[in-house]
């Protein structure tokens, strides 16, 4: 068996848990630059306030209403997603971390052991360690899992659990939903099923085998044997590395010095290395990309330019440098940028790195300090919170406020920021 855990409303709920006040309250949580609702309570769900609409659209009822608004805290929520795995972890050893919200759990080593009471015991030590709410779902698959964590979530009997085993009522459910909801299909299939009177997700169970393989290809085929209780998707304990990682974001106020972009920039290129050292990575190529607002009435502006690394790193002083170099190519004066970014590409692990045919000792020497600088810098920003050590051109000047985004709802960094901790009165 499968199990889903979802933490419910996971942004408001790691707001609510340092901030009781907020419990039965309506909340909602923004994008970023305080743009678009990304997370709603409940409350908020029920006075009609959308997923993703404008923040500006919504003033009037938050006023009205008294709705506790806050900025995206991505250290807060990271740390307590963090904690959220561990917890299940400690209870679950085969873990698979499907987003910051969602863990896939293997239960086939329990036998038969109550799987209900294992399931309330999850919630509650959860809820009781970490503060977060959760909702879990189980199944014989991931995709049935998916359907059983969303009746845990929904349901008003089943209360945050839900163990779906049953055929008739897994039937019964299938009818109920569209099968476009379903995992993997998309715009195209939603089309291509409705033209041969396939609607549900029950439809798709009855449709012939034959037909799906021929019609879906191996995609669409294991949907149907997920659907029928027949595991394809396996659990991927290890994240695979990405294989490629872009940092970008829209500046708060348009910006036209070049001095501000080049410390923007720079703090992308930083973010960029920091998360290849984490998966173990290095890069060959780095792209440095910057635009205008295409919706504005200024004139428009957009170029990138891609740099091909001498030797694959992941020093955030290199790439820093040649992302630095590569603004220089593309950046014009006169015109209002709206966003900066980096990607780099071509990663490969970093125990496989191919160094220059020509490297000599004072080469490797150099190479061998610059990773243990890297680790003592990685090992000072996981102490002291991110940006505690940065590389000269990223770190804050008079200009940081100009380009960082704007966040005017933001609360403490209660777990990752000494200066944030909550003090007993």
């Amino acid at each position: 068996m499968i199990g889903l855990i979802d933490s419910n409303n996971f942004y408001v709920s790691c707001e609510r848990v340092f901030n009781p006040k907020l419990e039965n309250r309506p909340v909602v949580v923004l994008s970023n630059n305080d743009g678009n609702v990304v997370a709603r309570s409940n409350e908020a769900k029920a006075l009609g306030i959308k997923m993703g609409i404008p923040f500006h659209q919504i003033k009037t009822i938050v006023k009205l209403e008294e709705v506790a608004v806050y900025s995206s805290n991505y250290a807060l929520y990271g740390d307590m997603s963090r904690r959220v795995t561990s917890t299940v972890r400690d209870m679950i050893p085969d873990v698979e971390v499907y987003s910051i919200d969602e863990q896939f759990l293997d239960f086939n080593s329990f036998g038969k052991y109550d799987l209900k009471k294992l399931g309330e015991q999850i919630n509650r030590t959860v809820k009781q360690h970490t503060g977060i709410p959760t909702s879990l779902g189980i199944a014989k698959t991931k995709t049935l899992s998916k359907i059983a964590n969303h009746l845990a979530k929904k349901s008003m009997t089943h209360r945050g659990l839900y163990v779906l085993e049953n055929e008739q009522l897994i039937k019964e459910y299938l009818s109920l939903i569209p099968v476009s909801d379903l995992w993997g299909i998309g715009g195209r299939y939603t089309i291509k099923l409705a033209k041969n009177n396939i609607h549900t997700a029950l439809d798709l169970y009855n449709t012939p085998e034959q037909w799906v393989k021929q019609h879906m290809t191996i995609v669409g085929l294991r949907l149907w044997y997920e659907l029928h209780g027949m595991p394809c998707l396996q659990l991927e304990e290890t994240q695979k590395p990405k294989k490629n990682i872009c940092t970008s974001r829209s500046f708060s106020s348009k910006q036209t010095e070049l001095s501000v972009i080049k410390e923007a920039l720079a703090t992308h290129a930083s973010a960029c290395a920091q998360k290849l050292r984490k998966q173990g990575s290095v890069t060959n190529f780095i792209n440095v990309f910057v635009q205008t607002n295409r919706y504005s009435d200024d004139p428009k502006y957009s170029n990138s330019f891609t740099c091909t690394l001498p030797e694959s790193s992941n020093d955030s002083r290199v790439l820093v440098h040649y992302a630095l170099k590569a603004l220089e190519r593309i950046f014009q004066a006169g015109y209002k940028y709206q966003k900066c970014g980096v990607m780099v590409s071509g990663l490969t692990p970093e125990n496989e790195r191919q160094t220059s045919l020509f490297a000599n000792e004072k080469a490797d020497e150099d190479l061998t300090k610059g990773e243990t600088l890297m680790e003592v810098m990685d090992e000072l920003n996981d102490r002291f919170g991110r940006g505690a050590i940065k590389i000269g051109t990223a770190a804050k000047s008079e200009q940081t406020e100009n380009w960082q985004m704007n966040q005017s709802y933001l609360s403490p960094k209660y777990t990752t920021n000494w200066e944030d901790l909550l003090r007993a009165k």
